[in-house]
């Protein structure tokens, strides 16, 4: 009976072992992030490589001359992983790699901190990342001879060049404006201060910071330059009751893990106020219009941060309310807004008409949109 208890015994242990299997995940770091560098994953609601920012590689390896960071997974067999890839929570730079079944023993991918690619076979790896073609689009109206863009940021290098930095290398039509376009390469990790000028230290205009990587529309004047939605586009703002007592106020936006509409850390910084219906705010105007849910976080880029809850579609003003406690919405301001706020109306083709005449028109109000015929 001794003997038959200790065999089950011995056998079960066995079976335990054999099942839990070694499971290896290869990332090629191929961003500016550093080699600080951790991996943090969660399944089955158990974090599987510890609690945030994850672990560090146990080695690097290099197959078929690519550089792999690698990181172990004992056991969790067949659970599915969640995997997001960061700098150690250095500077807040992370992207998700996406979910993985633990079913096999090498995972391999390859990431430049805006994209992923993932593959099966190390001897042909996928490294090549596509970046899209994004631009600097200027509506001049300088009546300068000559324009200039040049973009400067801690610690980067001059992302137009040395100054002036660089002139717009062609003109484009948007909803009957046109525009000056200007490269504008980049992996929306880094915001740049630009300076717009006519090649001298007189005649130039500055106050725009915005993130590489990411069409840019910008109205210019010998004066003054704002940033305005790209024409044709329905863009709505994001208001922030600010009780927080914070010396300065930022908004990031993520979805998926990876930034989104506002770049990289610490997102954008909301300093411009409105006050509607007898509350001050403070406001990001004109953010493009997105049917994908954003995750927020209010932060005032100085190690304090507070998460929104829960995720939004920009398909209408938002509004919130910060504390140094939390952050709350603030969904009865947007009935208010909704009854007092006055008609925009737009053509067809996005242009917006102070008195529309005969013909359709698209009506905005707050942030109900509707198709009416004069």
């Amino acid at each position: 009976m001794k003997k038959s208890l200790l065999l089950s015994l011995a056998l079960g242990a066995m079976a335990m072992t054999a099942s839990a299997a070694t499971h290896n995940i290869y990332v090629a770091n191929l961003t500016d992030w550093g080699t600080d560098v951790t991996l943090y994953s969660w399944g089955n609601d158990v974090e599987i490589l510890g609690g945030w920012p994850g672990a560090a590689p146990t080695a690097q390896e290099t197959i078929s001359n690519v550089k792999y960071d690698k990181f172990v997974v004992e056991g969790h067999d067949g659970e599915t992983a969640n995997l997001i890839f960061n700098n150690n929570a250095n500077e807040g730079q992370q992207i998700d790699l996406g979910a993985i079944d633990l079913t096999e023993e090498n995972y391999y991918f390859a990431t430049n901190g805006i994209m992923v690619n993932s593959y099966t076979d190390p001897s042909n790896p996928d490294v090549d990342f596509e970046m899209p073609e994004t631009f600097v689009y200027i509506l001049d109206k300088t009546g300068w001879s000559g324009l200039y863009v040049y973009g400067w940021a801690t610690g980067q290098a001059e992302v137009f060049g040395g100054w002036p930095g660089a002139a717009p290398t062609e003109e484009v039509t948007i909803a009957g404006e046109t525009f000056k376009k200007v490269p504008f390469p980049g992996t929306g990790e880094i915001t740049y201060n630009l300076i717009f000028n006519n090649n001298n230290d007189d005649e130039k205009v500055e106050g725009i910071s915005a993130p590489s990587g990411k069409d840019l529309y910008v109205e210019l004047t010998a004066t003054e330059c704002k940033i305005i939605p790209k024409p044709g586009v329905t863009t709505y703002n994001i208001y922030i009751e600010d009780k927080t007592g914070w010396d300065n106020l930022y908004l990031y936006a993520y979805v998926g893990g990876q930034p989104s509409i506002f770049g990289g850390w610490p997102g954008v910084e909301v300093k411009e106020t409105e006050t509607v219906d007898g509350v001050e705010y403070k406001v990001v105007k004109d953010v493009e219009a997105t049917d994908v849910e954003q995750t927020f976080i209010i932060n005032n880029n100085a190690g304090v941060q507070k998460d929104v809850p829960g995720a939004y579609a920009i398909d209408k003003d938002l509004f919130f309310t910060a504390t140094a406690d939390g952050v709350q919405s603030s969904v009865a301001v947007l009935t208010v807004i909704e009854d007092d706020a006055e008609a925009e109306y737009y053509t067809l083709q996005g242009v917006r008409v102070a008195a529309p005449e005969t013909g359709i028109y698209i009506v905005r109000k707050g942030s109900k949109v509707s198709k009416v015929v004069k």
